[in-house]
């Protein structure tokens, strides 16, 4: 987008903001709810367990869209700005989200929260190193960084209840009649998460074998260093990069010199690569969801951030023989 059109976008926005004041004001019944804009799904169910009949959220990238390269449409920003609260996970996440803040910081009341504050990152790394001959996959990998912070942080058991308790602080600042409602509802969640990281470190604590190796970009370092797992991914943050048929090869021998059952691919992504390793191993095929990219017909049919966390616990279970 051209400086001519920004301009001109900011223009229109604070036009239709000020037209716009009076009809926020005089809400009534359900329109009274508080009004939440989350950018990714993990957000979007945190906020809606924790608001409950309070709030109206709903989810800003339309399902299966690519939160590091979301391309904003003036649209967007017009809901944004008119919404009570906009929830996004962080600028290592959703770099864009600088521009809609800044969009609308000083003409709406809208309350921006990166709800990711405090979380644990872990470096991100700039390239796999597959041929290496160090055993643990995970420090591998680390070592090869760009300096930069994996935003996967929802995938973390602890960071999920940081982000919990960052998007509680919001609602009872924006609402604080209904502190009460939106703490007993964030530790209820809580408790939900505690019980299903217990199910995770105590059904993969005796495995087979404790390899991820996942044919698609990286995503999954968080559970991998959680559950003291090794983890191999085929592409770096970004899938656009085909990997070479020389990193394709190294997969292929990681699959049969550790004689894995099972690989690993995203639910959303085309599993060619996958399916490529596997015709040339006889290893089968598993899904793992990154929590993010969720279906339309998933969120019709009531899909959870802990219902997807806890497919992947059985996948899991299932790929690394755990009994």
């Amino acid at each position: 987008m051209n400086t001519k059109k920004i301009l001109l976008l900011l223009f229109m926005i604070g036009l239709l903001f000020t037209a716009s004041c009076k009809q926020e004001d005089t809400r009534t019944g359900e329109n009274s709810r508080m009004k939440v804009i989350a950018t990714i799904f993990p957000l979007y169910d945190f906020a809606r367990n924790v608001g409950g009949d309070k709030i109206t959220v709903t989810m800003l990238l339309p399902p299966a869209s690519d939160a590091h390269h979301y391309e904003l449409k003036p649209d967007d920003i017009m809901r944004i700005g008119k919404t009570d609260i906009f929830l996004f996970t962080s600028f290592e996440m959703e770099n864009w989200a600088r521009k809609v803040i800044d969009a609308v910081a000083d003409k709406t009341n809208m309350l921006a929260v990166e709800t990711g504050q405090g979380a644990s990152f872990l470096p991100l790394p700039e390239h796999h190193e597959h041929h290496s001959e160090n055993r643990s996959g995970l420090k591998e990998s680390v070592t090869h960084q760009a300096g930069k912070r994996d935003p996967h942080i929802w995938l973390d058991f602890d960071n999920a209840q940081k982000m919990i308790d960052n998007i509680t602080k919001a609602f009872i600042r924006k609402d604080p009649k209904n502190s009460v409602f939106y703490e007993q509802n964030a530790r209820d969640y809580k408790l939900r998460l505690i019980d299903l990281d217990k199910k995770y470190r105590e059904q993969l604590s005796n495995c087979r074998t404790r390899t991820i190796l996942h044919a698609g970009h990286w995503a999954f370092a968080y559970p991998a260093s959680r559950y003291r797992l090794q983890y191999l991914a085929a592409y770096n943050m970004s899938a656009d990069a085909e990997p070479s048929p020389q990193q394709i090869l190294v997969l292929i021998e990681k699959v049969k010199g550790q004689k894995l059952p099972y690989i690993y691919y995203e639910d959303l992504a085309a599993p060619r690569l996958a399916e490529t390793i596997a015709s040339e191993t006889g290893a089968g095929l598993l899904k793992l969801s990154n929590g993010q990219d969720v279906s339309k017909k998933d969120i019709q049919s009531g899909v959870s951030f802990i219902s997807l966390m806890a497919r992947n616990l059985e996948n899991l279970k299932k790929g690394m023989q755990c009994p």
